[in-house]
């Protein structure tokens, strides 16, 4: 083999080499989302008519980025974040196979320490990670995009605040939709696979109000 030809394999070589280990980084990081610990819970008896469970132990959920979404024993978890149409068409959070995110979501929506945005795509990777189809998880996040709580990050200063004086009183808010349109949706997502982009730029477009001027506090 002549000299040239040499350092054309070797470098060959090299990159291949090199491509190897670039893909096996990334399917090593596409393998990093998991749940990390038990959903052992007790029933709380203080809230009437609202089934509610305390964590005894800790929980939580890491997102293939590394994001850890934690759930500390003693957290107290309802459901609530999850709306009735959601449950008509996904099944109650605590008793699907998605019950795992659902605990991890509920807890987000209620410290809301998060952006509710970053909370929603955590629920679509959790809900995958935790065995659901990825159609029938984008399904999820269609009708929690839409329905779904949102609130301004405990802390952060924003318009609502300014003009009532707040300080750090909470703002959740639901935008408001026509279910009809809402369910249209599911078929589109079922039958064309959209991207996240695209879900959430069709969800905007049938949304009445986004909020959250008009709405009042929903935990």
């Amino acid at each position: 083999m002549k000299r040239g030809a040499r350092g054309t394999y070797a470098k060959r070589s090299m990159m291949m080499l090199l491509l190897a280990v670039l893909c096996s980084g990334a399917l090593l990081a596409a393998q990093e989302a998991r749940f990390d610990g038990r959903i052992i819970v007790e029933w709380v008896d203080e809230t009437p008519f609202i089934a509610s469970m305390r964590l005894v132990e800790n929980f939580s959920f890491t997102q293939a980025s590394g994001k850890t979404w934690p759930v500390p024993a003693g957290s107290v978890v309802d459901g609530r974040s999850m709306s009735p149409l959601f449950v008509r068409f996904s099944g109650h959070p605590f008793e699907g196979g998605f019950r795992q995110t659902a605990v991890v979501y509920d807890h987000a929506a209620k410290q809301q320490s998060e952006p509710w945005r970053e909370a929603q795509i955590m629920f679509f990777e959790g809900s995958v990670t935790e065995g659901i189809l990825p159609i029938e998880a984008k399904v999820m996040y269609l009708l929690i995009n839409a329905t779904g709580p949102r609130w301004v990050v405990r802390g952060e200063s924003s318009c609502f605040n300014q003009c009532h004086h707040t300080g750090d009183a909470e703002l959740v808010w639901r935008p408001l939709v026509d279910d009809e349109p809402v369910v249209g949706l599911i078929s589109w997502v079922r039958d064309e696979d959209p991207s996240m982009e695209e879900i959430e730029q069709r969800v905007s477009d049938v949304i009445l109000h986004p909020g959250p001027h008009v709405f009042g506090h929903v935990r």
